[in-house]
């Protein structure tokens, strides 16, 4: 039985709001952003990728379901990415709630994003994690992902704004 079940219209819309805050928060914390603007620019990368929300094309938002816990546990957003060369599902998105961490839910989405590739004939699965999570890093090298490049930034100078 799957636990990924279609994401509804009304859940999409509180879901992409809190991830537009925390996607503006793992930037700053990351580094690659100011805090001034953050959420500006969350929300207009946000709208870019997705021009007509949960009806973007190629596009599949789900939230993962257990029945044990009848309740959403977890939230994913995935976009089918193909080019002459390769076809990709991209994770966008991949967030258990807080408080059904480090209990296998992850592990599980994973290999439900795998199944969901092989039936959309897809050859690689690719994501981002930012630097400062180390234990998305873990489990993702634990599930057999590698790494492909790295961006570096050096900060010159700057003072908190």
């Amino acid at each position: 039985m799957s636990l990924l079940v279609s994401m509804s219209k009304p859940f999409f819309a509180s879901y992409i709001e809190e991830l537009i805050v925390q996607y503006a928060r793992e930037n700053v914390e990351s580094g690659r952003w100011q805090k001034t603007g953050s959420l500006t620019r969350a929300r207009r990368d946000t709208e870019r990728l997705l021009p007509r929300g949960i009806e973007t094309d190629n596009n599949h938002f789900f939230e993962m379901k257990v029945p044990e816990v009848n309740e959403t546990v977890g939230m994913i957003w995935l976009s089918l990415e193909n080019s002459s060369t390769t076809s990709t599902v991209f994770i966008y998105d991949l967030e258990i709630k807080a408080e059904y961490r480090r209990q296998g839910y992850a592990k599980l989405a994973l290999k439900e994003i795998e199944d969901f590739a092989a039936t959309h004939n897809i050859v690689n699965i690719g994501l981002h994690v930012f630097s400062h999570n180390s234990a998305a890093q873990k489990l993702y090298a634990e599930m057999g992902y590698e790494t492909v490049s790295v961006n570096m930034v050096k900060k010159i100078g700057q003072t908190e704004v």
